[in-house]
């Protein structure tokens, strides 16, 4: 079954500004912590604000799944939703394997 072509358009829509919200918070707090570090680099807050946007840039992706999942459930496309499930589980397991790793 394939979707209607309005649906289609609102997941590309929705991904689409994910991306853009998502790379703007990431490049703004990245900015912001080169200029800290730049001008004063003793300061724990420019660290903080690099770690920060670099999360949230690694977090877009991530973020993108799940807009797919509930878009594809919207749908009603079930192969795509249990297939995009299943990467969102994968990632969900690396992520928490290198955190436990970590520390």
């Amino acid at each position: 079954m394939t979707p209607p072509p309005d649906a289609l358009a609102r997941l590309e829509a929705h991904v689409g500004r994910l991306f853009v919200a998502g790379v703007s918070v990431s490049s703004a707090m990245l900015a912001a912590g080169l200029a800290l570090f730049l001008f004063a680099p003793d300061q724990p807050a420019a660290s903080q604000l690099l770690n920060a946007g670099l999360l949230v840039l690694m977090a877009t992706p991530m973020l993108r799944v799940l807009v797919s999942v509930v878009e594809y459930v919207r749908m009603g496309d079930w192969f795509f939703a249990s297939t995009t499930l299943a990467v969102i589980a994968e990632l969900s397991v690396t992520v928490w394997s290198a955190l436990r790793l970590r520390g």
